[in-house]
């Protein structure tokens, strides 16, 4: 049984003539009924009944018609549906975002897109950048911003476009005596007490690497990668923290200092989704509109 049947029986049932209902649906005669007698053998009873002119429906006629009228209805109201999603009137994006995005004022991105799609609809989810890239790549969100030191651009599966780059460095209270230096050496902070990334920022990776690379053992008092909190306990002299300078220097408070580190640390913003997901219209939408957004 094909949706199209049904299309021939209502016009057919509707005009009570075979040659009336196809002069309506641009069809000959007898294909139109060709097709009615074909789906009236695969159900194996009769729809209509011939007269010389017209024709009329049968018992199990009139409850095809009805059931094939609500059939009908929901799959227009289906394509209808689909066709909103087509053009971005309907539809929900499920973005990741960094703790820090508001710092970096990366929700402007979805208020500006909003303006252009006010139908679209967003489910937010804020985390880490290890976090979020495995919620990405199960599925579970659309694109995420991220933070990345390794190249997503060779990836099968991600389609990644960089955003912004900055750099790490050191934060501290001016009354400790490692804030008077113009750098700051890893070395310095061996046995130095510090404010340690979370686990589940991509940052932790790389810090821990160049502690053991210089074989510098601090000492962890807190793990934190929530920036303000980090600038706030730095000044208050609790230990050494890190942040991007971007970041440092739009939350710095008074009696805290940032040193620059001589290792540099990149921090790399990245948008990222799987290129299966650019089929999908918002998506796809949605990264045109980040790629030629100025950040």
């Amino acid at each position: 049984m094909q949706i199209q049947q049904m299309r021939y029986v209502l016009a057919a049932a509707e005009k009570k003539s075979f040659s009336a209902a196809a002069k309506a649906l641009f069809l000959s005669q007898p294909s139109l009924s060709q097709q009615i007698l074909h789906l009236e053998k695969e159900l194996g009873v009769s729809l209509f009944v011939r007269h010389s002119k017209s024709v009329s429906l049968t018992e199990a006629g009139e409850q095809f018609v009805t059931a094939a009228r609500r059939i009908l209805n929901e799959v227009d109201q289906l394509a209808e549906n689909m066709k909103k999603y087509s053009i971005l009137e309907a539809g929900t994006l499920r973005i990741g975002m960094l703790w820090i995005a508001g710092y970096l004022q990366l929700p402007r991105v979805i208020t500006d897109y909003h303006q252009l799609f006010p139908l679209i609809s967003y489910q937010l989810h804020v985390d880490g950048s290890n976090t979020l890239m495995r919620m990405l790549a199960a599925r579970q969100l659309n694109a995420v911003f991220v933070i990345a030191s390794d190249d997503l651009s060779d990836s099968e599966d991600f389609y990644c476009h960089k955003i912004m780059e900055d750099h790490y460095v050191a934060v501290m209270s001016q009354a400790n005596p490692l804030s008077g230096k113009d750098t700051l050496c890893i070395r310095d902070l061996d046995g130095a007490d510090i404010l340690m990334p979370a686990k589940e920022s991509a940052f932790r990776k790389d810090i821990e690497q160049v502690f053991a690379r210089f074989q510098a053992v601090p000492n962890v008092l807190c793990e934190t990668s929530q920036s303000d909190i980090v600038m706030q306990l730095a000044a208050q002299n609790l230990a050494v923290g890190f942040a991007s300078r971007s970041i440092a220097e739009r939350l710095l408070v008074p009696g805290c200092r940032i040193v620059p580190l001589e290792v540099s640390l990149s921090r790399t913003i990245y948008y990222v989704t799987l290129k299966e997901l650019l089929d999908t219209p918002a998506v796809r939408s949605f990264t045109d509109f980040v790629k030629s957004y100025p950040f």
